[in-house]
């Protein structure tokens, strides 16, 4: 068995420890060839706006601490037009458009950094997994259990003889029901599912103290060793507080474990797990009804392949302008400003992900040169789990045939339009939902932007047509209707 000097037991007495210094990172996936398409990447933290999506179809309005931007693109496919070839499990190029913000209806240019792999997907086979499945059995969960169960049955079928497995379950205290163990009796761990009930209170620290011990005892190299935690995120008992568990994470990050979250039920607690989920190693999804076979049949091997550690992006506008957001950066405030930002993880994709930067577009005409509006440049820089870094510096440009008057816009790619239309999305979500949770929303002004909104999503929809633009469409109107605003069909 692979040794190491340190064990993550002996590095957690409590959760109050100090993180040591980091050893080799986790690897990317099996070896891979050519043939079939080539997949992309995106960002760790959330995976998806599930929940959001969860209690709008229920009738509600969801909070701004239930839906990310990181998570709205990573749910769609965000390709780059005729990106340059890449040679490299992560390759960044960016792409400019220039369009109305729908928050507050400044002309902005929408400058995204689009993300993709040279790995191609019939030829990827990931690395076996040391895996620790630890599950929130507590009171809350009740009735969440059956659609746990259902989802851990689709994983567990989904899991390779050459994976190991553990399985604790924890309520007001945990419990190792399955040992760690290669996956060759994969009827035990069905009939361990099934046993599981629910009761008590929910003591999260503890369970995953004993998930990561499990793990730690067969961390190696040449197997990608992770946390999965099954959870409506509600710990009572023990630590309670987002900082104690980034603690936990953080260390066992440092010893090659990475962490992922599967959130179920309405009253899943998304801020307090996207307060964990950012840190290296990490991500998480919410699990609805319809989610299970997409999660654990499609998108299993990619969620446990990080290709990509501390992304950092270091951004130069030119004279003229400024930028004055950035979209799908986990905890973005915690992680720089618009100037200097990083992503601790990217992971591999069946979708091409990307971050999106925002700059000022109030005057075009000093950023004029050779036929593009040139806005400056963004240096990339990230380390490879093998520890090699790579850099790179792309220009923010667009191109124009006539120069854009006052109010126009200026898209020149279907996929560009599609990125600022999805970005837009997000900005009209974030408002109106921050305005009626703070009583303040103003009927008239929520239908002219939710039919802004609508407008644009149906128009990259028609330029590419793609079903996940169509459920957005659906998605807003019904949000509409449950502020009580009238938004017609497209």
């Amino acid at each position: 068995m692979h040794q190491r000097r340190h064990s993550f037991v002996s590095r957690i007495p409590s959760l109050a420890f100090t993180l040591a210094l980091a050893l080799t990172p986790l690897g990317c996936g099996g070896g891979y060839s050519a043939g079939g398409d080539f997949l992309g990447a995106t960002p760790g933290g959330a995976q998806d706006i599930g929940l959001a999506r969860e209690i709008i179809a229920s009738g509600g309005v969801p909070t701004l601490d239930d839906f990310t931007p990181e998570g709205l693109y990573s749910e769609h496919d965000l390709p780059l037009a005729n990106p340059a070839p890449c040679d490299k499990p992560l390759c960044i190029a960016t792409a400019t458009g220039l369009d109305v913000g729908l928050d507050d209806d400044q002309r902005d240019l929408f400058v995204q950094l689009g993300m993709q792999s040279n790995i191609r997907e019939d030829a990827f086979e990931r690395k076996p997994l040391n895996l620790g499945i630890v599950i929130d059995t507590s009171g809350s969960m009740e009735g969440n259990l059956e659609h746990v169960k259902s989802a851990l049955h689709t994983l567990v079928d989904n899991l390779r003889t050459d994976d190991r497995v553990a399985i604790i379950e924890f309520a007001s205290s945990a419990n190792t029901i399955q040992e760690s163990t290669p996956v060759s009796d994969k009827e035990t761990l069905h009939d361990a599912i099934d046993e599981l009930t629910t009761g008590g209170s929910t003591s999260m620290e503890e369970g995953m103290k004993l998930g990561y011990a499990v793990i730690d005892d067969h961390v190696e190299a040449g197997r990608l060793s992770r946390l999965m935690v099954f959870t409506d995120a509600m710990p009572n008992v023990g630590a309670t507080d987002a900082g104690s568990f980034q603690a936990m994470v953080t260390a066992a990050s440092a010893l090659d474990i990475g962490f992922t979250f599967f959130g179920f039920g309405s009253n899943f607690d998304a801020s307090f797990v996207d307060q964990i989920g950012h840190l290296r190693g990490g991500n998480y999804r919410f699990v609805g009804a319809e989610d299970v076979k997409t999660i654990f049949d499609e998108e299993l091997d990619f969620l446990v392949t990080p290709i990509a550690y501390n992304l950092r992006v270091s951004t130069t506008a030119a004279e003229g302008t400024t930028v004055s957001a950035v979209y799908g950066v986990p905890q973005s405030d915690e992680h720089g400003s618009a100037d200097l930002f990083d992503v601790t993880t990217v992971f591999l994709s069946k979708r091409k992900g990307g971050i999106v930067l925002r700059l000022d577009g109030a005057t075009l005409e000093p950023l004029v040169a050779s036929g593009a509006i040139e806005a400056g440049s963004v240096t990339i820089e990230y380390e490879t789990p093998e520890g090699a870094v790579e850099t790179n510096t792309l220009a923010m440009r667009l191109p124009f045939e006539t120069f854009p008057g006052p109010t126009d816009a200026l898209l020149p790619t279907p996929h560009i339009e599609r990125t600022v239309a999805v970005t837009n999305e997000y900005l009209v979500m974030k408002r109106l939902c921050g305005d009626f949770h703070n009583g303040t929303l103003d009927t008239v002004d929520a239908a002219t932007r939710l039919e802004a909104a609508i407008a644009r999503l149906t128009s990259a929809d028609a330029a590419q047509p793609d079903e996940n633009l169509k459920r957005e469409i659906s998605m807003l109107q019904k949000l509409g209707a449950n502020l009580g605003v009238t938004v017609g069909a497209p």
